[in-house]
Formats: structure tokens, sequence, C-alpha cells
């Protein structure tokens, strides 16, 4: 097998890898929701790592950090603009000022 050939399956292999932690942490966060003695802390944890694996999965697949965080500023905005909602909008609105203080920090 040529080295772009292992190179493409080692890339496919990380991908599933990854695709399933993903959804372990998934099923980890829903579990400690049901849960009602699980800690906010361990369910901060648990959203930091998946969205730690969401970079790195995004990574993986051609997407750079910044365009990741770009399409996400991006997504916020338009969510802003076409939300009815007072409570979604308001949420969306803490969220994109969020990005847009870490971008700058």
């Amino acid at each position: 097998m040529a080295n772009n050939e292992l190179d493409i399956t080692k890339n496919i292999k990380m991908i599933e890898e990854m695709q399933c932690e993903l959804l372990s942490l998934v099923s980890q966060l829903y579990c400690s929701m049901r849960d009602s003695n699980a800690q906010t802390k361990d369910r901060a944890e648990i959203l930091a790592n998946i969205q730690i694996m969401v970079y790195l999965l995004g990574k993986r697949l051609g997407i750079s950090f910044q365009a990741l965080d770009q399409k996400t500023v991006s997504k916020l905005k338009l969510g802003v603009l076409e939300e009815s909602g007072d409570e979604w909008k308001s949420a969306l609105l803490a969220l994109l000022r969020h990005m847009d203080t870490a971008d700058k920090g």
C-alpha cells in the first residue's frame, strides 16, 4: 500500500474514532442530565470535551479553527435576526458577545 493510501486510511480511522468519542460524550451528557446528583462542574467538563472534540474533528475534516469560529458567528448572527422568541434571541446574543470578546482577548 502506498504512503498516500496509508495516510487516507489513517485519517479515516482517526475520524471514525473521533465520531465515536463525540457520540460517547453526548451520551455522557444525557446521562448526567438524567442524574439528579450530577454536579454542574461535571456537566461543564463533558461540554468542554464535546467542544474540543468538535474543533478537532473539524480540523481533521479540513476545517480550520478560524473557519469554524467564523461559521459559528455567522450562524449566531443569522439566528439573532431570524429568532422571534426573546429567550432564544437573548441567549444567542449573549453567546455572540462572548465569542466576540473571546476573539479579541
